[in-house]
This record gives structure tokens, sequence and C-alpha cells, in this order.
């Protein structure tokens, strides 16, 4: 607990959103603000909001055991050692491009897709290859979580960031696309400049944490001949691209239907009266059509690539339970951490208190002020760690106060910008909590790492948010 304290700040952070509750009054927006009594969160709801939150949002803790159970069976097969450490190899003295390849395509990715937590399916695979390159666990956490949250900022096309905003203010995509672009270039420029500056200025010793660095495997034929790794490999590649192809927004944000046409085809084909592919794929896909998919259909597909893997590698089954369990425990706090993250907004849903924390920062102007929005953005994404109910506690009451709908795509392009600059130090973020709880490194030895790349963020930000309401 000592060295790796993302458990306590989760549980501090829970605790103070309990606290508000008792402390401030309910404020809520229905076509006119209300502001009511205290509504403290009592005794039984400490325990039933946990619950709610399984209920809820249990698939997403199980995405994360899934995809640490997937590395475990993985290490076994030898192909995860192999790969990871011919990547380093490669990379040796082509350091700059490895990190500047790594974060632009997962900034990238994130800005199409909205990937978060589901891109922690890379997190294993990029910490083994940046440690065994030399580097340490907070270069890995840099990396991913920077270019994370850059992608989040300047989000394009996902539909869980850009696509929310934009259809509660009933803009477009395309909106401010230019400047949101040029958000995910200068946060990607930042990050790339603050990863290797850091690496630059400081002297290394060479990581060998023996739980982040995959076992040396070497699974043999009955010939006794190695078995083959690029098996091991194009699953791992077609996870990564199915779950890619899934969560882009193809109909609503490029205007292509054809996948959409295409389930319809498939779930209808019938023989006799049977609807034989809807019954083999069941309810689940029933609406799933590819672009819609969410973290439970990317279980499932890693959950079958597991088995998969080891089939193809003669794992035996001992062999495969413990590489389930091995694994799982790996991400298994960092499936705690997301309960209890969601436990928070869950709370501040039914009991709702920020709203009482905004309006005096929302009425220090009349109309609209980015300055204090982008404040209000911050402090409701705390609280709210899915740009969705961001969107449905702020932006309500942010809009009958605005008298111009021409300002709505910037409020969108701020609300998620805080968004993004939230994950990187929240202490509500289960993401930024996560990651470090696989790293096992404490919440507060990043933030003492991570306040440079925060600044810089914030200040481009504003920047550009300045720059729009001016011209």
């Amino acid at each position: 607990m000592k060295k790796n304290n993302t458990l306590k700040v989760m549980l501090i952070a829970l605790l103070v959103t309990y606290l508000l509750t008792w402390i401030l009054p309910v404020t809520y927006f229905s076509t006119e603000l209300y502001t009511d009594a205290r509504f403290p969160i009592g005794l039984f709801d400490m325990f039933n909001y946990p619950t709610l939150s399984i209920i809820y949002f249990g698939q997403i803790a199980l995405y994360l055991l899934a995809v640490g159970a997937f590395y475990g069976v993985f290490e076994k097969t030898g192909v995860f050692h192999k790969i990871s450490d011919k990547i380093a190899k490669l990379f040796k003295g082509k350091e700059f491009i490895f990190f500047a390849t790594v974060i632009v395509l997962l900034a990238t990715i994130t800005a199409f897709c909205g990937f978060t937590y589901e891109l922690i399916f890379v997190l294993p695979l990029l910490a083994a290859i940046i440690l065994m390159m030399g580097y340490d666990k907070i270069t890995v956490a840099l990396t991913f979580l920077g270019a994370i949250a850059s992608g989040i900022m300047g989000s394009l096309f996902a539909s869980s960031v850009a696509g929310v905003f934009a259809g509660t203010l009933s803009t477009d995509y395309t909106d401010l696309i230019w400047w949101k672009l040029g958000m995910l270039v200068l946060g990607i420029a930042a990050t790339i400049f603050c990863v290797l500056w850091r690496n630059k200025k400081t002297e290394f010793k060479k990581e060998t944490d023996k739980d982040l660095i995959p076992e040396k495997v070497e699974l043999k034929t009955k010939k006794g001949k190695v078995r083959k790794s690029w098996p091991g490999i194009v699953i791992f590649d077609l996870i990564l691209v199915l779950m890619i192809l899934g969560a882009l927004d193809f109909s609503g944000a490029f205007g292509v239907d054809i996948f959409e046409k295409f389930h319809d085809t498939v779930m209808s084909f019938t023989i006799g009266d049977y609807a034989i592919f809807s019954k083999i794929l069941g309810s689940t896909m029933s609406d799933a059509a590819i672009g819609t998919w969410t973290s439970l259909n990317f279980m499932i597909f890693i959950i079958m690539a597991t088995i998969v893997l080891a089939i193809i590698y003669r794992i035996k089954p001992n062999e495969l339970f413990e590489g389930y369990k091995d694994g799982s425990k790996k991400l298994g706090l960092a499936a705690i951490l997301s309960l209890l993250a969601y436990t928070i907004l869950i709370s501040t849903s039914n009991n709702p208190v920020i709203l009482t924390i905004l309006k005096p920062l929302l009425q220090i102007t009349d109309g609209f002020n980015a300055i204090w929005l982008a404040v209000s953005a911050f402090i409701t994404g705390i609280f709210n760690i899915d740009a969705t109910y961001t969107a449905s506690a702020l932006l309500p009451y942010v809009m009958s106060i605005v008298d111009s709908v021409e300002v709505y795509p910037l409020i969108g392009f701020i609300c998620q910008a805080m968004q993004g600059l939230v994950l990187l130090i929240a202490p509500t973020s289960f993401v930024l909590l996560g990651v470090l709880s696989y790293l096992k490194t404490s919440y507060t030895e990043w933030l003492k790492n991570i306040w440079k790349l925060f600044l810089i963020l914030l200040v481009l930000a504003f920047i550009l948010f300045i720059i729009i309401m001016n011209i």
C-alpha cells in the first residue's frame, strides 16, 4: 500500500464524494435550475451504489480481467517474450522513432475510436518493450497515458467523446474539426517532447521487474522444433484490428451504412424459417453492427482468442488455468478501481451536488465564458469519468445560460479537452490508477512526473480556446 497507493487514493476520492453529499445541497437542472435540501448518501446507499456499479458497469471490470488472462496465456506460448524482445532490439538506438510512432498511433486511435481503458489491451506489451529497452515504469505510463489524453482532447470522430458532446449540443463532428486536429497534433508533440526530455535528463537503471517482463518460454513440436510465433502475432493483431473497426462510428461520423446493412442481412438470413446466424451469434450481437461494438464485444473476442492460442500452442489445461489466474491477478486491482470509479459516478448522479459547486463559477460572468466553462468542465469530469455523464450533468444548464448557439461547437471542444486533462491527474480516473496499479507505481510518484505535460497541454488548450473566441 505504501509503494502502490492507487486503491487508497480511489477510496479517499469515494469518501470525499460521500462527504460532499452531506455538506452541500443538491442542485439539478430540469427546464430551470433547482436547488434543494441536502440529500446525503446514507449507510445503506454506501453499500448499494457499489452493487449498482457492478450491475451497470461490471463489463468493464470483466474486460480488464479478460485482457489480463489473455496475456497470462500469451506468455505461456513464448510469443509474448519473443516479440517484446525483438521490438526492443529493433529500436535500440532509434528510441525517438519508437516513442513517436507509439504515441502517434495510440493518440490517433483514441481520437477516432474514443478508447481509454480499452487500450489497456496493448499496455502489457508496451510496458515489456519499454522496460526491455532500459527505461522505467514512469516512462511507460507517460507514453501510454499522455497519448490517450491527447487523443481525447483532440477527439475527431469518436462517438464516445466528440460524438457525445456533439449529440448533446446538436452540433456536427466536423464543427471546429481543424482546431480539434490542431489540439491532437499539439498534444502528440507535447507528449513526445516530455517523454524524450525526461529520458534525456534522467539517468536510468535497467528495469528487471519479473512481473512486467514476460518469461522466456520455448514450446516445441513433436519433432523438437520451436513453434512458430506468427500465429500468436496474427491473433494479437486481429484482436486490435477488430477493436478499432468495431468502435469506428462509420454511420454517424462518416455516413457509411454498409456495415449496418451487412449486419442486418446476416442476422436476418434464414434456412427455412430458422434465422441460423441470429441464433448462433445470440441476442448480444442482434444490434451490434461493426462500428457499434463495446468492451463487452471486445471481451468476448479476447476470451475466444485466448482459447484459440491455447489450442494452437497445445497448452495443457492446467497451464491454461494457471495462465488465466496469473494474468487476471495482474489487472485485478484495475478491475476493482473501475468499479469504485463508477461508484463515484453513480453517487453524484443520484445525489447531484456538482452543480452546487459549479453554479457560482458559471454565473461569474453573464452568458458564455470559456475560462470558467473549462474550469467547470474539469471539475465535472473529475466526478464523471465518462464523457456521457459529463455532458448530461453540465451541458443542459450551460445551454440555458448561453445566448447564442454559435458557441456550441466551442463548448463541446472545451468539454472534450478538459475530459482528456482529467484523465491525466484525477484521483477518480480509473484508467490512470489502473495503469499505475499494473505498473506498481504510486499516484504521488506519478504526480511528480506528470505536471509538466499537464501544464503544457492546459496552456495549449487555453490558447486555442482564446483564439477561437476572438476570430
